[in-house]
């Protein structure tokens, strides 16, 4: 999911890849903008550079936590004393526990405790307190974002509380062609997207489907609802 939106938003963007290691982060930075660059030639506007976790947050405006569950409330609490109410961070977690061939919805666990009742990005707001926390992005395939080829007509459902926070990230959304953001309530509400995950990866196993998305279309025309 990194490597997606690193690739999509260099467009226009200045991205900055965090990394437990510098070594990484600057390895991983130059592999993507050399992608990048060969993709968007002279329309790239943006640029893609790395940094360590703790070093990203003075250099940022929008952190984006595309972490596996277990690093990522870890990696928040290593960044969080950079981060100030102006921020905003939006979390791409789904958590989730592969048994069989089949994938089901698992709370992350904290200081050893299973985080039962609430979603990913109600931890991360848990641990980052006034700092404002937009869920989005658990139902974009990360191989089509990936692919610059592709072109993505898939809906991006965002939850959370902070309006300042959900308009940057509906405009980061649709900075992204063919991505429509939609907004689905308050932040609790991540627990319901969150699991929708593993059930298209099932949906994929289960059916042969290619990476299926979530599209969200009236069911009966306009019309049909008028007196």
């Amino acid at each position: 999911m990194g490597r997606g939106l690193a690739l999509r938003w260099a467009l226009m963007h200045e991205v900055w890849l965090g990394s437990r290691r510098a070594e990484k982060a600057e390895a991983v930075s130059r592999e993507y903008g050399s992608v990048a660059r060969g993709f968007y030639g002279n329309r790239m506007n943006g640029s893609i550079r790395g940094a360590l976790n703790p070093d990203i947050p003075p250099l940022v405006e929008v952190v984006v936590v595309t972490l596996r569950p277990k690093h990522a409330i870890e990696t928040v609490r290593q960044i969080k004393d950079k981060l100030t109410p102006e921020h905003v961070v939006v979390s791409t977690i789904a958590p989730m526990v592969k048994e069989g061939k089949l994938f089901t919805h698992s709370p992350i666990i904290v200081d050893g405790k299973v985080s039962s009742g609430k979603s990913a990005a109600e931890l991360v707001a848990d641990e980052l307190e006034d700092v404002p926390v937009v869920s989005a992005f658990q139902t974009v395939p990360a191989s089509y974002l990936g692919d610059l080829d592709s072109v993505l007509n898939i809906d991006v459902l965002l939850s959370g509380h902070d309006e300042r926070a959900l308009k940057i990230a509906t405009k980061l959304v649709h900075d992204i062609p063919n991505l429509r953001a939609l907004r689905v309530g308050p932040l609790p509400n991540s627990r319901m997207v969150e699991s929708i995950t593993p059930l298209l990866l099932n949906a994929a196993i289960l059916n042969n489907l290619k990476d299926p998305s979530i599209r969200i279309v009236p069911w009966f025309p306009s019309d049909f609802m008028e007196e």
